[in-house]
């Protein structure tokens, strides 16, 4: 009697133990030129808006707009996708965001957050994320940060991110998630050959600094890790495939592997199984000469275990609402 209790209560501790664990959607995706979305809706507010002409000329372009945020809604209201936090690149202001986030997703997220950035172009980093998620902290001051060598921009390091949250599930998991999107190849490398000294040249530097950039959002991952809690996931465009490009062997090696950090600190590239069956998150629609796997996650090697699959999301409307493919991590509170 006092065995089948006790094997009782261990079947119930375990279906217990569970049923708490969590399920739970992450993703990244650069959304090309988003802010363009909503230039009819924020010409609409403007006393121009009721002249005659100007209305003309606006009702064309709210049409163009709808479609194009209609095809990003149903990307990411897409039930195979729909994720429960979201980290976006070249991504729209705050108030275009919250009205994004009502008039096309329904109020499908609780949290709307546009991270500070050093882009004058409204290529901003987001984030959403559903009910129930809360953001216990924000690491986003980052962008502040000087470069110690300086920049075609000015003298900080970062143009656009990282920025990172520490979120609690609503069933008590609590982790950092960080979205990033670092410095363009700024010159194409399929044409370098006929790129004349000077074009080599700012590649040469702009690969130097997106490793800048990788080194220092590396030293970031451990400094967050270290605080706690000790899982650590970034995403987003890294602007840059795994393996050395004809510029990166003289300006700093690999940016991906700089930014993943020696195997000693533990971190690991969770896109590793995509770049091994070639697979390519840079789209570009019908232009197939610079397709890549330019978007990536990388986690800490206490947040590993709880990867439980790392996707590209190519379905739907995937290939016309932009020229990434939005990637997708699925992950386990237990």
């Amino acid at each position: 009697m006092k065995i089948t209790l006790a094997f009782t209560c261990v079947i119930v501790l375990t279906a217990s133990m569970i049923a708490r664990a969590e399920a739970i959607t992450v993703a990244s995706w650069n959304i090309e030129n988003w802010n363009t979305h909503f230039e009819a809706h924020r010409a609409s507010t403007r006393p121009i808006a009721e002249n005659p002409q100007v209305k003309e000329i606006l009702t064309d372009l709210r049409k163009a707009n709808d479609e194009d945020n209609w095809e990003v809604s149903q990307v990411m209201l897409d039930p195979k996708f729909a994720p429960d936090i979201i980290v976006m690149e070249e991504a729209c202001d705050q108030d275009d965001l919250r009205y994004f986030n009502h008039r096309w997703l329904n109020d499908a997220y609780d949290t709307a957050i546009q991270f500070p950035t050093n882009s004058d172009r409204h290529q901003n980093l987001d984030l959403l994320a559903r009910k129930g998620f809360k953001i216990l902290e924000r690491r986003d001051r980052y962008y502040l940060e000087p470069d110690a060598v300086g920049n075609e921009r000015g003298g900080r390091l970062f143009a656009r991110g990282p920025a990172f949250v520490k979120v609690k599930s609503p069933g008590g998991f609590v982790f950092w998630i960080g979205v990033t999107h670092m410095k363009s190849k700024n010159v194409g490398t399929s044409t370098s050959s006929k790129l004349g000294a000077d074009e080599k040249q700012k590649s040469i530097e702009a690969t130097k600094w997106r490793n800048r950039e990788a080194a220092r959002t590396h030293e970031i991952m451990k400094e967050l890790q270290s605080a706690g809690p000790k899982e650590v996931i970034l995403l987003g465009d890294m602007n840059d495939s795994v393996g050395l490009d004809q510029y990166e062997p003289q300006a700093g090696g690999d940016a991906i592997m700089n930014l993943v950090g020696p195997a000693a600190d533990g971190f690991t590239l969770a896109t590793q199984p995509l770049v091994d069956a070639k697979q390519f998150s840079f789209n570009g629609y019908w232009r197939t000469e610079h397709r890549e796997l330019i978007d990536h996650a990388v986690v800490s090697s206490a947040m590993k275990p709880h990867v439980k699959s790392v996707q590209l999301f190519q379905d739907g409307w995937t290939p016309v609402a932009s020229d990434h493919f939005p990637l997708m991590v699925r992950l386990s509170s237990e």
